[in-house]
């Protein structure tokens, strides 16, 4: 049975939210094939050891702390612009006594998952040996959604800087690692080798039993993700400042329900908006939704919350960007907009029309059972394990 080290800097027994949600069902996935084990990568402050879960699912093996660079050198800065093979493009560093650590826990391991390019670029490891990285998000796309949607010049230019440096980047990729994973089949094109390349999309654990909906009266709709992630903080002021008005004139009773942490946090300053905070029972919360809306204009890989949704048969309006990457069509499975009046009108829709709702959820949970479930991946990641490791060693 081989031995999986696998590296992340989210820990896959916290709270749910995307990142987390992915990788803690592949792990499963893995665990399916060998024994795994984890190291946890710090580089968002100080590890909070009262955040420590009652119960654990996984083995964690080690805990390292990831350091940024401060006031980079001039020749530091240089390099970043010219060299394409120089790692420290955010300026996250490994110090080199962690590094060494990382080193002795490969060697005992049979293969190495990376979650994330940012994180292996850290480690100051240019060829990772028997290791597959799930790149997650795109980087580059990412820098682009954020120079599309930001406002000052300055700014812009940093985006476009980091957009440049990152596609240049993102050409070597394949060079470093034996296989990669990628959230969806435009992510996969876009990193061309595609022998190495395998679309492993996000998705959602599949009910035991299909889910029943009883919207409430007066309807409610609802937005699912944590508010400590700018684009989701972002994407809701939009919707709050210039949807949700228009959706208050034909519907003045209608409930906006903000399911995530930190939501009770924010100074929406709009009528009829209940801020939930993180929600233990989604399914028994999203039941009572006319709808979920997806409002996101940056961002990069694919949504969970989309598949979420779609497993718990609740209908769906997005904006493009918010549906990249999954195999749906605008009236099919969703409603998709992108200007505020058009968005509002897709609302409307199905509040004034709740059997549309149902005939796209309808659809959207068909797809799901056959595309999006975690089990329907199980095939997907034993095949990543045998272009790594060889057929022999499942065998």
């Amino acid at each position: 049975m081989p031995k999986f080290l696998c590296i992340t800097a989210h820990d896959p027994d916290s709270l749910d939210r995307g990142s987390v949600l992915r990788i803690r069902h592949l792990f499963r996935l893995l665990a399916r094939l060998g024994d795994v084990r984890i190291v946890l990568a710090n580089y968002f402050g100080p590890a909070d050891e009262d955040n420590e879960p009652p119960r654990r699912e996984f083995e964690i093996i080690g805990k390292v702390q990831l350091d940024f660079t401060r006031n980079p050198s001039f020749g530091h800065r240089l390099r970043r612009q010219l060299d394409s093979r120089f790692l420290e493009i955010d300026g996250i560093q490994m110090p080199p006594a962690e590094r060494e650590r990382l080193l002795r826990w490969m060697s005992t391991h049979d293969m190495v998952w990376i979650h994330n390019i940012k994180l292996a670029n850290a480690f100051g490891i240019w060829h990772w040996p028997k290791t597959v990285l799930d790149v997650d998000d795109v980087p580059s796309d990412l820098c682009k959604t954020v120079m599309l949607n930001t406002t000052g010049f300055f700014q812009k230019l940093r985006c476009l800087n980091q957009f440049i440096l990152w596609r240049r980047h993102e050409k070597k990729i394949t060079e470093r690692f034996d296989a990669l994973c990628v959230c969806s089949e435009p992510d996969r094109r876009r990193l061309n080798n595609m022998d190495k390349i395998f679309v492993l999309p996000n998705g959602f654990a599949a009910p035991e039993h299909a889910p029943v909906c009883r919207p409430s009266s007066p309807p409610r709709i609802g937005f699912v993700g944590s508010f400590g992630y700018a684009p989701n903080r972002d994407g809701v002021r939009w919707f709050v400042e210039r949807v949700w008005p228009q959706v208050l004139e034909k519907f003045p009773l209608a409930r906006l329900r903000l399911a995530g942490d930190q939501s009770d946090n924010q100074p929406w300053g709009q009528t009829n908006i209940e801020s939930l905070g993180w929600t233990a029972d989604l399914g028994k919360e999203m039941a009572t939704w006319s709808l979920a809306v997806v409002p996101l204009f940056v961002g990069a890989g694919t949504r969970v919350k989309i598949a979420d949704a779609f497993s718990r048969k609740c209908p769906i309006v997005s904006t493009r960007l918010g549906a990249h990457g999954y195999d749906v069509e605008n009236g099919r499975e969703l409603l998709l907009a992108d200007s505020p009046k058009d968005f509002a009108e897709n609302c409307l829709r199905i509040l004034t029309n709740p059997a549309e709702g149902e005939r796209l959820a309808e659809n959207a949970w068909k797809k799901f059972l056959k595309n999006w479930t975690w089990d329907s991946q199980a095939e997907r990641t034993a095949e990543i394990v045998e272009k790594v490791l060889g057929k022999a060693a499942l065998s």
